[in-house]
Protein backbone atom coordinates (compact mmCIF):
# COMPACT_ATOMS: atom_id res chain seq x y z
CA UNK A 1 0.00 0.00 0.00
CA UNK A 2 1.35 3.43 -0.89
CA UNK A 3 2.11 5.69 2.07
CA UNK A 4 -0.51 8.24 0.97
CA UNK A 5 -3.12 5.49 0.94
CA UNK A 6 -2.04 4.38 4.40
CA UNK A 7 -2.29 7.91 5.82
CA UNK A 8 -5.70 8.35 4.20
CA UNK A 9 -6.85 5.13 5.80
CA UNK A 10 -5.68 6.28 9.24
CA UNK A 11 -7.50 9.59 8.87
CA UNK A 12 -10.69 7.93 7.66
CA UNK A 13 -10.62 5.49 10.58
CA UNK A 14 -10.24 8.31 13.10
CA UNK A 15 -13.07 10.24 11.50
CA UNK A 16 -15.30 7.19 11.84
CA UNK A 17 -14.17 6.71 15.44
CA UNK A 18 -15.01 10.23 16.57
CA UNK A 19 -18.38 10.19 14.84
CA UNK A 20 -19.20 6.88 16.54
CA UNK A 21 -17.84 8.18 19.85
CA UNK A 22 -19.94 11.36 19.87
CA UNK A 23 -22.68 10.00 22.20
CA UNK A 24 -20.04 9.19 24.86
CA UNK A 25 -17.46 11.91 24.14
CA UNK A 26 -18.35 14.23 27.02
CA UNK A 27 -18.32 11.31 29.44
CA UNK A 28 -14.83 10.30 28.26
CA UNK A 29 -13.59 13.88 28.64
CA UNK A 30 -15.17 14.18 32.12
CA UNK A 31 -17.12 17.16 30.81
CA UNK A 32 -20.10 18.22 32.92
CA UNK A 33 -20.64 21.90 32.16
CA UNK A 34 -18.93 24.95 30.73
CA UNK A 35 -18.69 26.38 34.24
CA UNK A 36 -16.79 23.33 35.51
CA UNK A 37 -14.57 23.29 32.44
CA UNK A 38 -13.65 26.97 32.77
CA UNK A 39 -12.83 26.48 36.46
CA UNK A 40 -10.66 23.42 35.81
CA UNK A 41 -8.81 24.82 32.79
CA UNK A 42 -8.58 28.41 34.05
CA UNK A 43 -4.74 28.58 33.83
CA UNK A 44 -4.83 27.56 30.17
CA UNK A 45 -7.71 29.86 29.27
CA UNK A 46 -6.11 32.81 31.05
CA UNK A 47 -2.98 32.39 28.92
CA UNK A 48 -4.72 32.88 25.58
CA UNK A 49 -8.03 34.65 26.21
CA UNK A 50 -6.70 38.14 25.49
CA UNK A 51 -5.45 36.88 22.13
CA UNK A 52 -8.95 35.87 21.02
CA UNK A 53 -10.91 38.70 22.61
CA UNK A 54 -12.96 40.46 19.95
CA UNK A 55 -11.30 38.43 17.16
CA UNK A 56 -12.55 36.13 14.43
CA UNK A 57 -11.69 32.53 15.33
CA UNK A 58 -11.60 29.37 13.23
CA UNK A 59 -11.88 26.32 15.47
CA UNK A 60 -10.61 23.06 14.01
CA UNK A 61 -12.15 19.76 15.12
CA UNK A 62 -14.63 21.38 17.50
CA UNK A 63 -16.16 18.04 18.47
CA UNK A 64 -19.14 18.39 20.79
CA UNK A 65 -18.51 22.09 21.36
CA UNK A 66 -16.82 22.14 24.76
CA UNK A 67 -14.00 24.49 23.77
CA UNK A 68 -16.36 26.31 21.39
CA UNK A 69 -18.21 27.67 24.42
CA UNK A 70 -14.96 29.01 25.84
CA UNK A 71 -14.16 30.71 22.54
CA UNK A 72 -17.66 32.08 21.92
CA UNK A 73 -17.72 33.87 25.29
CA UNK A 74 -14.67 35.89 24.26
CA UNK A 75 -14.34 36.08 20.48
CA UNK A 76 -16.23 38.37 18.12
CA UNK A 77 -17.35 35.31 16.19
CA UNK A 78 -16.37 31.68 15.84
CA UNK A 79 -16.53 29.34 12.88
CA UNK A 80 -16.31 25.82 14.30
CA UNK A 81 -15.52 22.95 11.96
CA UNK A 82 -15.72 19.20 12.45
CA UNK A 83 -15.94 16.12 10.25
CA UNK A 84 -18.46 14.37 12.52
CA UNK A 85 -22.16 15.09 11.92
CA UNK A 86 -23.09 13.57 15.28
CA UNK A 87 -20.57 15.66 17.19
CA UNK A 88 -21.81 18.81 15.46
CA UNK A 89 -25.39 18.01 16.47
CA UNK A 90 -24.34 17.97 20.13
CA UNK A 91 -22.24 21.11 19.70
CA UNK A 92 -25.15 23.03 18.19
CA UNK A 93 -27.30 22.05 21.18
CA UNK A 94 -24.71 23.41 23.63
CA UNK A 95 -24.24 26.67 21.72
CA UNK A 96 -27.92 27.26 20.96
CA UNK A 97 -27.84 30.45 23.03
CA UNK A 98 -24.94 32.03 21.12
CA UNK A 99 -25.47 34.11 17.99
CA UNK A 100 -21.77 34.53 17.17
CA UNK A 101 -21.04 30.89 16.29
CA UNK A 102 -21.33 29.10 12.96
CA UNK A 103 -20.88 25.33 12.80
CA UNK A 104 -19.72 23.72 9.59
CA UNK A 105 -19.12 20.16 8.49
CA UNK A 106 -15.61 20.15 7.06
CA UNK A 107 -12.30 18.42 6.53
CA UNK A 108 -9.43 19.98 8.50
CA UNK A 109 -6.95 18.90 5.84
CA UNK A 110 -8.57 20.99 3.12
CA UNK A 111 -11.14 23.44 4.59
CA UNK A 112 -12.33 23.98 1.03
CA UNK A 113 -15.79 25.06 2.16
CA UNK A 114 -14.40 27.86 4.36
CA UNK A 115 -14.28 31.12 2.40
CA UNK A 116 -13.32 33.64 5.10
CA UNK A 117 -9.92 34.36 6.63
CA UNK A 118 -9.46 34.45 10.41
CA UNK A 119 -7.38 36.30 12.98
CA UNK A 120 -7.02 33.16 15.12
CA UNK A 121 -6.92 29.44 14.36
CA UNK A 122 -7.63 27.26 17.39
CA UNK A 123 -7.43 23.49 17.84
CA UNK A 124 -7.67 21.55 21.11
CA UNK A 125 -7.11 17.80 21.43
CA UNK A 126 -6.57 17.56 17.69
CA UNK A 127 -2.82 17.72 17.11
CA UNK A 128 -2.18 14.32 18.72
CA UNK A 129 -4.42 12.66 16.13
CA UNK A 130 -2.64 14.03 13.06
CA UNK A 131 -0.48 11.39 11.32
CA UNK A 132 3.01 12.85 11.21
CA UNK A 133 3.14 12.97 7.42
CA UNK A 134 -0.19 14.80 7.38
CA UNK A 135 0.99 17.69 9.59
CA UNK A 136 2.38 19.70 6.69
CA UNK A 137 -0.84 19.46 4.61
CA UNK A 138 -2.81 20.46 7.71
CA UNK A 139 -0.65 23.53 8.33
CA UNK A 140 -0.92 24.53 4.68
CA UNK A 141 -4.70 24.19 5.00
CA UNK A 142 -4.99 26.55 7.96
CA UNK A 143 -2.48 29.02 6.48
CA UNK A 144 -4.82 29.50 3.55
CA UNK A 145 -7.57 30.52 5.99
CA UNK A 146 -5.42 32.79 8.18
CA UNK A 147 -5.28 36.55 7.83
CA UNK A 148 -1.89 38.24 7.80
CA UNK A 149 -0.21 38.36 11.23
CA UNK A 150 -2.69 35.85 12.61
CA UNK A 151 -2.32 33.60 15.66
CA UNK A 152 -2.51 29.82 15.92
CA UNK A 153 -3.28 28.14 19.24
CA UNK A 154 -2.83 24.39 19.69
CA UNK A 155 -3.66 22.56 22.92
CA UNK A 156 -3.29 18.85 23.55
CA UNK A 157 -2.50 16.19 26.12
CA UNK A 158 0.79 15.34 27.74
CA UNK A 159 1.46 11.64 28.10
CA UNK A 160 -0.21 10.11 31.14
CA UNK A 161 0.04 6.58 32.47
CA UNK A 162 -3.64 5.92 31.86
CA UNK A 163 -2.93 5.85 28.12
CA UNK A 164 -1.10 2.55 28.68
CA UNK A 165 -4.49 0.85 29.09
CA UNK A 166 -4.90 0.99 25.32
CA UNK A 167 -2.91 -1.56 23.29
CA UNK A 168 -0.56 0.37 21.01
CA UNK A 169 2.36 0.07 18.62
CA UNK A 170 4.48 2.42 16.52
CA UNK A 171 4.17 2.36 12.73
CA UNK A 172 6.92 3.03 10.18
CA UNK A 173 6.35 6.79 10.44
CA UNK A 174 6.70 6.59 14.25
CA UNK A 175 3.03 7.35 14.83
CA UNK A 176 1.70 5.81 18.02
CA UNK A 177 -1.25 3.67 16.96
CA UNK A 178 -3.76 2.37 19.48
CA UNK A 179 -6.95 0.34 19.38
CA UNK A 180 -10.01 1.89 20.99
CA UNK A 181 -13.22 0.07 21.87
CA UNK A 182 -16.47 1.99 22.36
CA UNK A 183 -19.27 0.96 24.75
CA UNK A 184 -21.22 -0.60 21.87
CA UNK A 185 -18.29 -2.94 21.17
CA UNK A 186 -17.10 -1.25 17.97
CA UNK A 187 -13.32 -1.03 17.57
CA UNK A 188 -11.18 1.55 15.80
CA UNK A 189 -7.54 2.27 15.05
CA UNK A 190 -6.54 5.69 16.39
CA UNK A 191 -3.39 7.81 16.04
CA UNK A 192 -2.40 9.23 19.41
CA UNK A 193 0.97 10.98 19.37
CA UNK A 194 2.65 12.82 22.23
CA UNK A 195 5.09 15.35 20.74
CA UNK A 196 7.63 17.04 22.97
CA UNK A 197 8.55 20.73 22.94
CA UNK A 198 11.54 20.20 20.64
CA UNK A 199 9.40 18.40 18.04
CA UNK A 200 6.72 21.07 18.13
CA UNK A 201 9.24 23.89 17.76
CA UNK A 202 10.89 22.11 14.85
CA UNK A 203 7.58 21.56 13.07
CA UNK A 204 6.09 25.00 13.75
CA UNK A 205 9.24 27.09 13.53
CA UNK A 206 8.46 28.20 9.99
CA UNK A 207 4.79 28.90 10.68
CA UNK A 208 5.19 32.24 12.46
CA UNK A 209 7.66 34.72 13.91
CA UNK A 210 6.89 34.13 17.59
CA UNK A 211 6.37 30.71 19.17
CA UNK A 212 5.61 30.14 22.83
CA UNK A 213 5.35 26.69 24.38
CA UNK A 214 3.60 26.03 27.70
CA UNK A 215 3.15 22.97 29.88
CA UNK A 216 0.41 22.67 32.47
CA UNK A 217 1.63 19.60 34.33
CA UNK A 218 -1.23 19.37 36.80
CA UNK A 219 -3.70 19.44 33.90
CA UNK A 220 -1.62 17.06 31.75
CA UNK A 221 -1.72 19.56 28.89
CA UNK A 222 0.64 21.40 26.59
CA UNK A 223 -0.10 24.50 24.55
CA UNK A 224 1.69 26.19 21.69
CA UNK A 225 0.85 29.71 20.57
CA UNK A 226 2.31 30.84 17.26
CA UNK A 227 1.93 34.53 16.43
CA UNK A 228 2.56 36.61 13.32
CA UNK A 229 2.07 33.75 10.87
CA UNK A 230 3.89 34.06 7.58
Amino acid sequence: MKNDDYIGKLIKEMNLYYDARAPWHDQYMSYKSNRDMEKLLAPIIATFENMISGKSVLEIACGTGNWTQVLAKRAAFVTAVDISPRALTKAREKLAGYNNVTFMLGDAYSLDNITDCFCVVFAADWWSHIPKKAISPFLQSIKRKSCSSSTAIFIDMLFDEHFRQFPFYFDEDNNQISRRTLPDGSEFTVVKNFPNEFELREILGDYGRVLNYYEFSSLKRWMVIVQDSY
